[in-house]
């Protein structure tokens, strides 16, 4: 029985029981090579030492949830499904419990491409039991104001029109969606439900909606969400304990792409996953997003919640999957200590930092408010229920992590499809690095290419003619924020590469970060060029297709690309790269004694 938490520190949840039959579809192969050896690159670090450890005790050898892929072209005899597994078609693969000397023989099939976990994915929430109920004060919703948002409604753009799908643990009925909940459909079960009613028996999927579309109708208007006018799309894959599996993930996000024409969905927002566990191409979640992408579909990620643990006070290339694949636009949360100001912004302790594990490409993308967010609260669910000190009034509560900073983005994404329904999520994610505003302290790997801004993001979006990637004319490179301005940045980080031209801002033009020097030159390839004066109305050049590759090495503790190097100094003797040495810890993905474990820190807030 699987433990019911809120960002609970370390709880064991058994799903795997004792004893194994070999599947009779397993062909049986000679044992004078180790399969775990010869085809090691067939199969996760993390399994192939869970299956090296009970392989070697057949008293232990539980059934393990995997996920396997083929190779393309495989036949269905080759494949050799065993009865009851869940066929994954987007993958090209299944899900299923198998034994260890099942997944030793399943390696040496030719049709195997590759197995892992069949990870359970959690909620990005993290959890603070010292907030006090605050009731609002006016109706300005801070967090609003801070990335523009409000300044954007009150120029039309609220996201009418646009759809977007909430990959989440449901939907409660809210008086604050106001019936823009278009449609519901479960797959907790592992099969598609339809229902005519949205429900959220846990709580946390709720509360994103409302960040991203709320109308803050219960509340004056201070609690209202960043697209207002948007409609939602719920798609359940976190049960009401919290928790969901990928496989189901997967098939849900097949379900979206199958069928996003007939309910127009142009926007998801996934505000969960799992910890990293082998570069992006070889995860079965991010090939999943990939083709969601390649859909038409832009899909915003949240980074994770794995900035630190018990042991390590600092932790990098914690990304979590699927927001480490480079086709997403991955959210990394900012705590703004509750003013408008980005001034005093600073990095969450918590919030996954960049690069990705074993892949080192550049990540976060953005950045949102992600600290003691207030947003809707689903009568009757799991988290308010038992954590009753988050809870403001009986149809809003707080929440912090991650998930909270991935609808900020969520929501300006629609405001911008609202004002460009032609936009690719490629030119989307774009936009949003261009337009995204540089803060002082955060770290590059932490803010990303910086803090959303909702405004000039949604009149860039509407100034774009996309068919001749050009401006219809000049847009502002400023607004005024409590008197102050707020300038978008000039650098654009994508995969591997920075592309930047001279920043806007004076007061960060010379260095951006923790002393990372930015150059005025100007910066070019082939597939697209920069220049000083990118606002102009001729002068912006971008490309359909952003492109990827391996070029980033690791070097005497320097982080490098082909153009740019990082000496933030984030070797301290505090801080550690994600690696098996912290997934075979106290907060370990498998545990030694081959129990599941909850992997999401539950620690102090900042």
């Amino acid at each position: 029985m699987k433990d019911r938490l809120i960002g609970g520190k370390i709880r064991a949840v058994s799903v795997l029981a004792l004893g194994f039959i070999v599947a009779s579809t397993v062909p049986l192969y000679s044992q004078s090579a180790d399969p775990l050896v010869e085809f090691s690159k067939k199969i996760c670090p993390t399994l192939k030492q869970l299956v090296a450890k009970q392989a070697v005790n057949s008293h232990k050898d539980d059934p393990i949830p995997v996920i396997v892929q083929f190779e393309r072209g495989a036949s269905a005899a080759d494949k050799q499904l065993p009865p009851k597994a869940k066929a994954l078609p987007l993958i090209n693969g299944y899900a299923h419990r198998r034994s260890a000397v099942e997944i030793k023989a399943l390696l040496k099939s030719t049709a195997v491409k590759y197995i892992t976990f069949d990870a359970i994915i959690h909620p990005h929430q993290t959890n603070f039991l010292s907030v006090s109920s605050v009731a609002p004060s006016s109706a300005v919703n801070v967090n609003l104001a801070t990335i523009g948002a409000d300044q954007a409604n009150s120029l039309g753009y609220t996201g009418a029109g646009v759809v977007v799908a909430v990959l989440d643990s449901g939907i409660g009925p809210h008086p604050d969606l106001n019936g823009r909940v278009i449609g519901a459909v479960d797959f907790t079960s592992g099969v598609p439900v339809l229902s005519s009613t949205n429900t959220d028996g846990y709580g946390h999927g709720t509360h994103v909606a409302g960040i991203l579309g709320g109308s803050g109708a219960m509340s004056g208007g201070a609690y209202a969400g960043v697209a207002p006018g948007v409609n939602l799309f719920d798609v359940k894959v976190v049960g009401d304990d919290g928790s969901g599996s990928t496989s189901n993930l997967i098939n849900a996000i097949d379900w979206v792409i199958q069928n996003k024409g007939t309910y127009n969905i142009r926007v998801a927002n996934l505000s969960l996953g799992h910890p990293p566990l082998e570069g992006y191409a070889l995860d079965p979640a991010c090939q999943a997003v990939e083709r969601m992408v390649a859909a038409g579909i832009v899909t915003v990620v949240a980074a994770g919640n794995n900035g630190k643990d018990s042991t390590h006070p600092v932790i990098w290339e914690a990304i979590n999957s699927p927001g480490n694949d480079p086709a997403v636009i991955t959210v990394y949360p900012i705590n703004t200590l509750g003013t408008a100001s980005q001034s005093d912004d600073i990095a969450t302790t918590y919030g996954s930092r960049g690069p990705t594990y074993f892949d080192n490409l550049f990540k976060p993308d953005i950045s949102g408010p992600g600290n003691k967010i207030p947003s809707l609260l689903a009568s009757g669910s799991f988290i308010p229920q038992n954590y009753p000190s988050l809870v403001i009034d009986s149809n809003y509560m707080y929440l912090s992590g991650s998930s909270m900073a991935t609808p900020f983005v969520t929501g300006t994404v629609a405001l911008m499809i609202q004002a460009n329904p032609g936009l690719t999520p490629n030119l989307v994610k774009f936009i949003l690095g261009l337009t995204a505003v540089k803060l002082q302290q955060p770290n590059m790997l932490e803010q990303g290419n910086g803090m959303v801004n909702a405004l000039t993001a949604a009149q860039l979006a509407a100034g774009t003619d996309v068919p001749t990637h050009t401006l219809l004319g000049p847009i502002p490179p400023a607004w005024s924020l409590g008197g102050q301005d707020v300038w978008c940045g000039g650098a654009f980080a994508t995969g591997n590469r920075i592309l930047y031209s001279k920043l806007v801002d004076p007061a960060v033009s010379a260095t951006w970060g923790n002393g990372v020097t930015w150059t005025n030159s100007i910066i070019g390839s082939s597939w697209v060029t920069w220049t000083d004066a990118f606002f102009s109305a001729d002068s912006i050049i971008w490309s359909d297709s952003i492109i990827w590759s391996d070029s980033i090495i690791w070097s005497d503790g320097v982080f490098r690309s082909d153009w740019v190097t990082w000496t933030d100094g984030f070797f301290s003797a505090d801080s550690i790269i994600w690696s098996d040495s912290v997934i075979w810890s106290d907060g370990s993905i498998w545990a030694g004694d081959g129990v599941w474990t909850d992997n999401t820190f539950l620690g102090d807030h900042r």
